[in-house]
């Protein structure tokens, strides 16, 4: 970018067939600023389930065919969500035959997720309603519902259910890996990435220490915005490296978040003559 201009990047976040709910994503800007040697750019979206307009019922649209019925948008959901909320989705199935094919009951399959369905035309449509458990902590989930009918063909029809649940107190990057680096050179000046540490609702977060297994590496912490946002950079200390070859350690950030308190990032570099 040249001196004095202005430079545009651009980020997308692509979209999942089958996918509601929350997402975020993170790019790293390292430049040659002094002040600002890295900066983090989050792009924040929310994907809303597919359903048809409010008060109209429209032909159900082509999905997975499963024995007579046709489930759209598919016969899985994923989706993720911040800690404390839920998301909903809604999944239709059609009888394709000419013959009535009913839906007995649902099963969830577990407490990870609720499911509700209602007939729109019996024997014909029918809409599942469903919802993430908003008590659920930060972690990975699945249940697999399963749909009993009185079709012969299909008589238990099998839906996946998958979130992923993610802490409001988070850490990016995730790693930091750093190429060849001289030993010859200024490696106290090089611009290294910046960590980010962020709460996402409420506030009231308080980085307690930061810490690394790696003895050359120097954090300095710096609050952006209290209780919410925080920046770790951090520099070389070449007095530090017994020499060449490769390291591997960790970033520990230790915080007054009960639901995170201890997050690390793994650090990885290689030293040459």
């Amino acid at each position: 970018m040249p001196p004095g201009k202005e430079g545009k990047i651009t980020l997308a976040i692509e979209h999942t067939e089958s996918y509601a709910g929350e997402v975020a994503k993170s790019a790293i800007v390292s430049t040659n600023d002094s002040k600002y040697p890295s900066f983090n750019l989050l792009l924040r979206a929310y994907f809303k389930p597919a359903g048809p307009p409010k008060g109209m019922i429209t032909p159900t649209p082509p999905g997975k065919y499963v024995g007579p019925f046709s489930i759209s948008p598919n016969d899985r959901w994923v989706t993720s969500v911040i800690t404390g909320s839920s998301t909903t989705t809604r999944l239709y199935l059609y009888n394709r035959e000419t013959t009535p094919v009913h839906v007995k009951k649902i099963e969830p399959g577990g407490d990870y997720f609720t499911a509700g369905i209602q007939s729109i035309e019996d024997g014909k449509r029918y809409e599942i309603t469903l919802a993430t458990n908003p008590r659920l902590k930060a972690g990975q989930y699945n249940q697999v519902m399963r749909v009993l009918t009185d079709s012969a063909s299909a008589s238990e029809i099998a839906i996946r259910l998958d979130v992923t649940v993610f802490p409001q107190v988070f850490v990016s990057p995730a790693s930091i890996i750093l190429p060849g680096l001289s030993l010859a050179s200024d490696i106290a000046s090089i611009n290294l990435p910046m960590i980010y540490v962020r709460k996402v609702r409420e506030g009231g977060l308080k980085i307690k220490s930061v810490t690394s297994t790696l003895p050359f590496l120097n954090l300095q912490l710096a609050t952006e915005t209290e209780g919410q946002f925080y920046t770790v950079r951090i520099t070389l200390d070449k007095s530090k490296i017994t020499g060449p070859g490769d390291y591997k350690g960790t970033i520990r950030i230790e915080t007054n978040d009960a639901e995170s308190p201890v997050m690390e990032v793994p650090f990885q570099c290689s030293f040459q003559k």
